[in-house]
Formats: structure tokens, C-alpha cells, sequence
């Protein structure tokens, strides 16, 4: 089963994009779900999944609106990209301990949209939904393509 995973928080501005990604590819009828919570908790939602894309706002210092894409089966996850987490334990760290437990899906793949404003009550900046966009274009292409 594909699963996709949308985290952040929709009322820390910037932060919401991986929120924005799950709502939008809900409606177009794909399996995905919102997580705002602790990053352990990613371990229980993509049990039952052998295919995962996990959707986050991260910090690299690239502009916003920048998308990155990982596989964290095939190398490590850096936790510093994704430190605007509110949670100390976050989604690298709950890959990586995956990893260790032999609990990762069988293919998992990250998108990382790069934020810049995290401010309570604010709204995503006009490039981070841009990205939103194509992040959800470009996973809905890729489900076509392989249905």
C-alpha cells in the first residue's frame, strides 16, 4: 500500500506545507494523512504501508520554496535539515530509528520544501506554496505513472 504523510503545523506558517500536500492529494483521492505530532508516531502510521512518501518543511538554508528529495533507504537522514520541528524527537528520528528496528517501509522517500517563517498565526509564504504545488503534481504524476 502507498502512503503519503503530510507534517508540520498549519498555524506556524511556513510549517504547514507538508499539511497542505496530504490535504490536496486527499481530495484527489490518494492515501495520505496529516501528522503533527511526535515523530515516534510515524513508526505506527506507516506500519501497514510498504510505500511511503513522508512530506515535511525543512531548513537548509536554501531559498524557500526549494524542494529536496531523500531516499532514507539508501542513506542516512540528516536531522539538522528538518530543526524547525516543535517536537525533539522528529521525522529524521523516527527514520533513523526505523532503520535500527528493521521498521522502515520498503520504499520511502522524503520531500523536503524549504520554509522560512515559522511565526504562530501566520500563513505559508507565496514560494513555499508553489511548492506545495508541485510536490502534489509531482506525487500524483508519479502514482499515474505507476498505476
Amino acid at each position: 500500500m502507498k502512503l503519503v504523510i503530510g507534517c508540520g503545523n498549519l498555524d506556524r506558517s511556513d510549517d504547514g506545507a507538508g499539511i497542505l500536500v496530504a490535504r490536496r492529494l486527499r481530495q484527489l483521492g490518494h492515501a495520505a494523512v496529516e501528522h503533527s505530532g511526535d515523530g515516534l508516531a510515524l513508526l505506527d502510521l506507516w506500519n501497514s504501508a510498504d510505500d511511503v512518501i513522508l512530506v515535511d518543511a525543512m531548513v537548509s538554508g536554501a531559498s524557500p520554496g526549494t524542494i529536496s528529495v531523500w531516499d532514507p533507504v539508501a542513506q542516512p537522514v540528516w536531522s539538522g535539515n528538518f530543526r524547525c520541528s516543535t517536537h525533539v524527537f522528529g521525522p529524521a528520528e523516527a527514520i533513523e530509528l526505523a532503520r535500527v528496528m528493521d521498521r522502515l517501509p520498503r520504499s520511502i522517500r522524503i520531500y523536503g520544501i524549504e520554509a522560512r517563517e515559522f511565526e504562530p498565526g501566520g500563513k505559508p509564504g507565496a514560494q513555499v506554496l508553489t511548492a506545495v504545488d508541485q510536490v502534489v503534481a509531482e506525487i500524483a504524476q508519479a502514482s499515474r505513472s505507476a498505476a
